[in-house]
């Protein structure tokens, strides 16, 4: 697939690195923050809102991650 000892034609940028860590990283949080969404959406409506969430504010969230 990709050979390692190949010489690299153009040099990887730094900012590209980056770019990709952060990308990796919001994908491995993403399942956490669907099940956290989850979890929240089994609570009454009166519970959320005595935590300050909107019960369209989980929907969305779950539609944004799936």
């Amino acid at each position: 697939m990709f050979d390692s000892n190949s010489p690299r034609k153009t040099p990887v940028k730094a900012s590209s690195v980056l770019l990709f860590d952060r990308a990796m990283r919001l994908h491995a949080i993403r399942s956490s923050i669907v099940r956290a969404a989850q979890e929240l959406s089994r609570l009454s409506d009166q519970e959320l809102a005595d935590l300050g969430i909107n019960r369209s504010d989980i929907d969305q969230t779950i539609e944004r991650y799936i």
